[in-house]
């Protein structure tokens, strides 16, 4: 159920319990529903009502995700600038982005499950690599559509790599940006 649904008192439960449970399980990847319940202050049957099962609660945290790397991108856009110089910006804001949770990569395949991951019309980075790609300052040869599951699967490599010990975040966030620009201006 959307928050947007809910009356502000269940709304405020549901989402001390998503935020509760971003830190409980950042800390904790196998924490179970009590302690995630025990520390957000709510009962048991609250957390359940929101998220009858822990796949469902894994699915609102991705959909948090989602839309915070959406306002991310929306916010690198908004700054605006060349092609290059927002896919730079965007490496190290979309790495940031993984880095906080981590932890959902115990919940991976939901991903593919996910509606929310799926880009809509309205989504900024698939807005914004059309328009750039319209423009001649992505490769023309890129579809959009296959520049932003390109984008997606780059940052994900990103964070396996930061996860692995091979790379920090930052320098993982510096070369994903960089690469980003040498696979997609033109």
């Amino acid at each position: 159920m959307s928050s947007k649904n809910l009356r502000s008192d269940a709304r405020r439960n549901r989402d001390a319990v998503l935020a509760t449970a971003m830190r409980v399980l950042g800390q904790k990847p196998d924490a179970s529903i009590q302690e995630i319940a025990d520390a957000s202050g709510v009962g048991r049957t609250t957390v359940y009502r929101n998220f009858p099962a822990r796949e469902d609660l894994a699915r609102a945290l991705f959909a948090v995700v989602v839309e915070e790397q959406r306002a991310i991108v929306a916010a690198a856009v908004a700054q605006g600038g060349t092609a290059a110089e927002i896919l730079r910006r965007l490496g190290p804001e979309i790495l940031a982005v993984g880095e906080r949770y981590r932890f959902l990569d115990v919940h991976r395949d939901l991903v593919t499950e996910d509606p929310h991951e799926r880009p809509g019309p309205e989504d900024p980075l698939l807005t914004w690599l059309t328009a750039a790609h319209e423009s001649g300052a992505i490769h023309a040869g890129l579809p959009p559509h296959w520049a932003y599951a390109m984008v997606r699967a780059l940052a994900v490599g990103a964070n396996e790599e930061v996860a692995a010990g091979r790379a920090s975040p930052a320098e993982a966030g510096r070369l994903l940006g960089e690469t980003l620009v040498r696979t997609f201006t033109a």
